[in-house]
């Protein structure tokens, strides 16, 4: 056990003997062994304990076993107690879950804090292989599969190598005295289930079950790490970041197998789930401007991208503009102003400026949003109007391009589509004595 110990924590290439690691301690038999074998290594360790006041006396008991175990193998001991079934009712969760929690988060404290290395909690073979046949139970994709992994941050688990049966043996023989937790011969939570039911009735079809379970895990990593692999090339493909926007190459996508998992992988950083991925797909080539929201943010599906953007915060929807004013902003846009009575005698193309007659505008002005039934004249059609509905699917915006699009007013008129058009009854013409220019910059 102590060679294999050895050769197991050798072959990671994030870990040697000068690193310092705080062992999570029950008092049971696993982690109690994986103590001894970093004392026998010659490794830096302390002992951490968690009471979770769950057993009564036999709780209280277990803290003072484990902080004797520090004691006997002279290393330092930290602990500290939850009232767990407390706080499991006040989060409204399983105690299982709160208990957890508590643990991780505590854990992780105490290492900043005392300025350790890592965490080594005594998962082993049998653990991952109930968490592979848990998860596979719940549902899960690939990375439901890889099992317990020996890294996860800086939390470790040096006793994946070994399986219970092993463990037990291995004690046994040592003589090595550890606490039982009654608790662990309980059907009431789902993994004993699976401990005491579901893979003894597997055992009775392959009496090597451990064994095979536990290469079949390794296998699954290794497809695991080829995925991830080919995902990051295809990611590389067919993904743009504009901005704070992440455009997703809708035909693409397509031409990939199994693009609901690739969509998934790219969009579950950002809150989506897989049933809201399925949709996605299905309605790729039926549902243009469809919407899809996770807490903090939405995916558009535009003609020939998926688009990924932060969920739009509150802004201004309407800015009155005075007749002096110089500079109005908005929390996206910033619009400068000059009055000018020198005419131009060209007109650059940029659409992020207009050019309008001063005596044609009715101050106060107004900016604000284009909204449905918005109409005006665009400049160059002899006065004919136009929906600006169909003046965005001329000009062929997508709808992200359209809920930003701003329209000054004058009077209850339309006189510019801000970036876009001037209107052409307030155009600079022959007759204008006085330019109002004014241009739009994001903010």
């Amino acid at each position: 056990m102590q060679e294999q110990f050895s050769s197991f924590i050798k072959a990671w290439d994030f870990f040697d003997a000068s690193k310092k690691t705080i062992i999570a301690v029950s008092g049971g038999m696993d982690s109690v062994l994986l103590c001894h074998l970093f004392k026998a290594e010659g490794l830096v360790f302390a002992i951490a304990h968690c009471n979770f006041k769950l057993r009564g006396d036999a709780s209280d008991q277990d803290e003072v076993f484990v902080g004797n175990l520090a004691k006997q193998l002279d290393v330092p001991f930290f602990s500290t107690a939850f009232d767990t079934e407390r706080i499991a009712k006040e989060e409204k969760q399983s105690i299982q879950l709160v208990a957890r929690d508590l643990r991780y988060d505590w854990l992780e404290n105490v290492r900043e804090k005392k300025e350790y290395d890592f965490v080594a909690t005594a998962h082993h073979a049998n653990d991952s292989i109930e968490t592979v046949l848990f998860n596979f139970t719940k549902g899960c994709g690939l990375r439901g599969l890889h099992g317990i992994l020996p890294l996860n941050g800086n939390l470790i688990r040096p006793l994946l190598f070994a399986s219970k049966k092993d463990i037990s043996d291995f004690v046994q023989k040592e003589k090595i005295t550890f606490r039982e937790d009654v608790s662990n011969a309980s059907d009431k939570y789902s993994r004993n289930h699976i401990r005491h039911n579901v893979i003894p009735a597997l055992e009775k079809i392959n009496p090597s079950f451990d064994q095979t379970a536990s290469q079949t895990i390794k296998r699954l990593q290794e497809a695991e790490a080829l995925y991830d692999w080919a995902l990051a090339k295809i990611k590389k493909e067919i993904l743009e970041q504009k901005d704070n926007e992440l455009f997703i190459d809708k035909n693409k996508l397509l031409s990939f197998p199994a693009p609901i998992s690739v969509l998934y992988e790219i969009i579950a950083p950002f809150g989506f789930n897989t049933s809201q991925a399925t949709q996605i797909k299905e309605g790729l080539e039926h549902h243009s401007g469809a919407c899809f929201y996770a807490n903090d943010y939405r995916l558009l599906v535009d003609r020939n991208h998926l688009i990924i953007s932060p969920k739009a915060a509150e802004v201004d929807t309407e800015v009155l503009v005075q007749e002096d004013d110089l500079f109005v902003g908005t929390d996206v846009e910033e619009f400068y102003i000059s009055v000018s009575n020198n005419v131009p005698d060209h007109f650059p193309k940029d659409t992020t400026i207009a050019f309008l007659d001063f005596n044609q505008l009715r101050f106060p002005l107004k900016l604000r949003r284009w909204q449905e039934g918005d109409s005006f004249c665009p400049l160059g059609m002899a006065g004919k109007k136009q929906k600006l509905k169909d003046f965005f699917i001329n000009n062929k915006l997508s709808i992200l391009e359209k809920e930003r699009v701003w329209v000054l007013e004058s009077a209850g008129e339309i006189c510019w589509i801000a970036g876009y058009r001037v209107d052409e009854r307030f155009k600079v013409n022959p007759n204008t004595r006085q330019c109002y220019m004014i241009s739009i910059q994001s903010a």
